[in-house]
């Protein structure tokens, strides 16, 4: 499978033709922004949401809206995104978050409204970040967006009081074989693929009390690895000392 990465250049002021007023109020333009943008993703409209954002513009959605980790460029894949996804999906309930809401400049032309928000979808809670852009009529549009999956409805995670109090005496063995076996159900969610994500997705899952099942193409768990790098080395400050060294057990 190949990827095609867009060569869109940075959003500039020149580019753009936009500019930014000394007395912007960047919280307000951000307000009018995220309720401009909730009425018509509540509403399902991917033609209005998709006027919200520049025409080279990315949009990162891992799980909130497509159940899967993928990236949209430009007007037209976005739009087809939407289209595909937002009626289904349900957005509602969307507040924006006082963190990290403001302008930021990191160069002279080169500008943008940072904003983080919160919102709900048929199934879970959800977050979002958008870089705002100035353009050439004075609005502001989205650059980049971010959407996350947070929670599932229905499904809090199993901590502290909800945690399994029962002792296991060491009868994990029998347990696991039940679950493998699918003894009290079906699973409700298929895998495809146990390597790094498909087994975090799994854990995940299994803290949320949902049951899933991980189908994998190579003859053993971790395969992917195997057939790839002849050594696991841990990145952090214990096992990395300098540029040459590194500690792995080469499993």
């Amino acid at each position: 499978m190949t990827f095609e990465i867009p060569d869109y250049p940075l959003p500039t002021l020149d580019r753009l033709g936009g500019s930014v007023a000394p007395d912007l109020d960047a919280k307000r333009v951000a307000e009018d922004w995220i309720a401009t943008f909730s009425a018509a993703a509540t509403a399902g409209d991917a033609e209005a949401v998709s006027k919200l954002l520049i025409k080279e513009s990315h949009w990162r959605d891992m799980l909130a809206l497509t159940w899967d980790f993928r990236t949209f460029s430009g007007e037209s894949k976005i739009k087809q995104f939407l289209t595909d996804r937002l009626a289904q999906s349900k957005l509602q309930n969307f507040r924006l978050k006082d963190e990290l809401l403001g302008l930021q400049q990191p160069y002279p032309d080169l500008v943008w409204i940072n904003l983080m928000f919160e919102f709900q979808t048929d199934v879970g809670n959800a977050s979002g970040i958008v870089r705002l852009v100035p353009t050439a009529d004075g609005k502001w549009k989205a650059h980049v967006v971010y959407t996350n999956l947070e929670s599932l409805k229905g499904f809090p995670e199993k901590v502290g009081a909800l945690r399994n109090a029962d002792p296991n005496h060491g009868k994990w063995e029998g347990q696991r074989r039940r679950e493998s076996e699918f003894v009290d159900g079906n699973p409700t969610v298929l895998i495809i693929g146990a390597g790094q994500s498909g087994l975090e997705i799994a854990a995940r899952l299994k803290h949320l009390d949902v049951s899933s099942v991980l189908i994998e193409r190579n003859e053993r768990v971790g395969d992917n690895w195997r057939n790839r790098y002849e050594a696991l080395c841990l990145h952090d400050p214990v096992c990395e000392w300098d540029n040459t060294h590194y500690c792995g057990d080469g499993s």
